[in-house]
């Protein structure tokens, strides 16, 4: 019983977890290891109810703070003063005014952040995280700061934190899922904003590791509250799919609840899986989480080339035992914001050396010779 106790606990500490976050609202999803899937935290047990309204609320007759459903619902009687946007104003470093007072825009988004995290707790405590990986709609260095900054004050001393965007999220969510799904392009549906985005991914299995990439659109024309809006949606999915073999759609997003998209489900229904659903973001980034500290088959299989990636193997031309050969650096893949190489060598004759560029995307291999002046 004791060393069953102890295994338990010991598995415990390898949990990852992903967490999407945007200014509107967060979702946790977590994975225990043994467990194949992702599983999503829900605010109340029997529905399915993963999307936390990312909100503060101070009371206005005491200094207590309420997070999420409960600020939404206190705000709208005037019982607490309201604290929102805080990924954008975090990423700006704001000081925000909350019922008179003057508060650090990062110290709010790390209270929400331990409050939120708090629904973790009964299955796993968040300091017994392997990895936690941040999902967030645009990847930059303000919000890479603001989220590294506001998770430095939670005290996970043993999770490495990763931050990705949103595309990445959908490219680890689709390479963990059963290869029929995703054997040809997926095309995902975001309605979650006021206005329809999509995100296309696509592979070029001729390359090795298999070249992944997600191409993202926004089509205003088709926007919540117009009337015409299922002959919109019809027209938009037309033009994106076009001619191209995809295989499976993901509608996700509050702007999918309801029936109003009945001609457009029948055309996306046609030789393709049809997914609804609200929870893919946080999965991916928890996909992401596990690969990141158990890589495997998939992940080395693999490669997503987004927009803030690394597009080309990155290699230093150097003689090592006597012969020439190319010394790897940084792999295509990498997160701009992660890359980073140290190597020490000699210099020969002359103060120059050449790196060799190799492209995943199909371009052509470049050498780039450098030259150190001044020494």
């Amino acid at each position: 019983m004791f060393l069953e106790h102890r295994e338990k606990e010991e598995n415990k500490r390898q949990a990852t977890a992903g967490y999407d976050l945007t200014d509107a609202y967060a979702q946790i999803s977590y994975c225990l290891p043994g467990e194949p899937c992702p599983k999503t935290i829900s605010l109340q047990a029997d529905q399915e109810q993963y999307l936390i309204p990312a909100l503060l609320g101070r009371y206005t007759d005491q200094d207590l703070w309420v997070y999420g459903p409960k600020a939404q619902a206190a705000a709208a009687t005037g019982e607490v003063f309201l604290a929102d946007g805080l990924l954008t104003k975090a990423a700006h470093q704001e000081m925000v005014e909350v019922g008179g007072q003057n508060y650090s825009s990062i110290a709010l988004l790390s209270l929400f952040l331990k409050r939120t995290m708090s629904l973790l707790a009964p299955i796993v405590r968040p300091e017994r995280l392997q990895a936690l990986v941040f999902s967030v709609p645009e990847v930059s260095v303000p919000v890479l700061s603001a989220v590294t900054d506001a998770v430095g004050m939670l005290g996970l001393k043993n999770a490495s934190l990763f931050l990705i965007g949103r595309a990445e999220s959908f490219f680890y969510y689709n390479i963990c899922q059963p290869e029929e799904l995703w054997k040809q392009d997926v095309l995902l549906c975001d309605f979650s904003g006021t206005f329809l985005h999509t995100l296309l991914f696509t592979a070029n299995r001729k390359t090795s590791p298999v070249a992944c990439f997600v191409e993202e659109a926004d089509w205003k024309e088709v926007a919540a509250g117009r009337k015409d809006l299922d002959q919109r949606f019809l027209e938009t999915m037309k033009a994106v799919i076009g001619d191209r073999n995809i295989s499976c759609v993901y509608l996700i997003g509050e702007g999918f609840l309801g029936e109003w998209y009945q001609e457009s489900l029948r055309f996306l229904c046609q030789e393709r899986r049809v997914f609804l659903g609200n929870n893919l973001y946080s999965k991916g980034a928890c996909y992401a989480a596990r690969q990141r500290m158990t890589p495997g088959s998939v992940s080395e299989d693999y490669v997503f080339l987004g927009k803030d990636m690394l597009k080309a193997n990155i290699s230093l031309y150097v003689e090592k035992r006597g012969q020439d050969s190319c010394h790897p650096l940084l792999d295509a893949g990498t997160n701009w914001y992660d890359a980073k190489a140290e190597i020490d060598f000699l210099l020969e004759e002359e103060n120059r050396f050449s790196l060799r560029i190799t492209p995943l995307n199909g371009g052509e291999i470049r050498d780039v010779e450098i030259a150190l002046t001044g020494l």
